[in-house]
């Protein structure tokens, strides 16, 4: 369906280096972007209280503890 949108730059910017890359047309990248947001509306990231990104861990992934940067921050 054709229609006409007022987007973002940055979404803009986003959908034509998704559109580059991937060898498909700026519409298509569009859709493509936002059927993404729609299936994960939190994004790749959630925010603690404090506001701070927080990235997806593994499964299989040890848990980084204040205790366990303590222990490493001074080896070489």
């Amino acid at each position: 369906m054709r229609t006409t949108l007022d987007v973002d730059d940055r979404v803009l910017r986003a959908a034509r280096a998704l559109a580059a890359q991937r060898g498909i047309s700026l519409g298509r990248a569009v859709s493509e972007l936002a059927l993404r947001g729609l299936a994960d509306p939190q994004g790749a990231t959630s925010s603690t209280p404090s506001g701070f990104p927080l990235l997806p861990r593994p499964a299989n992934a040890p848990v980084i503890t204040a205790d366990v940067v303590a222990a490493h921050r001074d080896d070489e």
